[in-house]
């Protein structure tokens, strides 16, 4: 029996490799996709997706004074007590999960496109915010940007800017719009493109 089922799993993966499927395209079934691991397989260890975030308070002048990038998925804390109970570390792995997805999306994303039209893109726009709410309470803007990181057991080697947000005005900073420059690349190519924001526009 079990060498029955050992040849099946390797005729499902062999069908998978051959039949091509659809790809699902609906916002909804998106949101789900965080749940799910992404499953990319190389052949060495290379870039890896991290994702930074910084916030700002404007000031009486009218300025915006900025934190420091800060990323979004250190590194948890190991426990004897993780093996048993461990909700934050599997909250940190679904949040890192679904900014595999966006990097998976953004690479596949045609030269010219706007990436804040993905769902991803929402849904990492809305994490940046809860998280950086949690740091400070009183950020009246915010912006992300995810970068390709190479490491070693303890330190980052190299690193680039895969896509730079462009600022995003929180609910409580004041309603002007602001007229801001975005940056990202793709398979294609680096894009640069001048997006108007709005208050709210980029939060979901």
């Amino acid at each position: 029996m079990t060498e029955v089922l050992f040849v099946a799993y390797f005729l499902v993966l062999i069908a998978s490799l051959l039949i091509k499927t659809p790809i699902i395209k609906g916002p909804w079934l998106f949101l789900m996709r965080a749940f799910f691991p992404n499953w990319k397989f190389f052949h060495a260890v290379g870039y890896v997706p991290h994702l930074y975030a910084r916030s700002a308070v404007m000031q009486s002048s009218s300025e915006l004074h900025w934190s420091d990038w800060v990323l979004i998925y250190p590194r948890r804390k190991r426990s004897l007590i993780h093996l048993i109970h461990n909700p934050d570390t599997n909250l940190g792995l679904g949040q890192q999960n679904l900014v595999d997805h966006f990097w998976a999306d953004l690479y596949d994303l045609p030269e010219g496109n706007d990436p804040r039209q993905l769902v991803t893109y929402q849904m990492v726009s809305r994490l940046v915010s809860l998280v950086l709410r949690e740091r400070d309470f009183n950020f009246t803007h915010s912006q992300f940007e995810l970068r390709m990181a190479l490491d070693d057991r303890t330190q980052t080697i190299d690193s680039y800017v895969m896509m730079t947000s462009p600022v995003i005005a929180s609910l409580s900073s004041s309603p002007d719009s602001a007229r801001e420059t975005a940056t990202w690349a793709n398979a294609g190519g680096t894009t640069q493109a001048n997006t108007t924001a709005k208050n709210g526009d980029e939060s979901c």
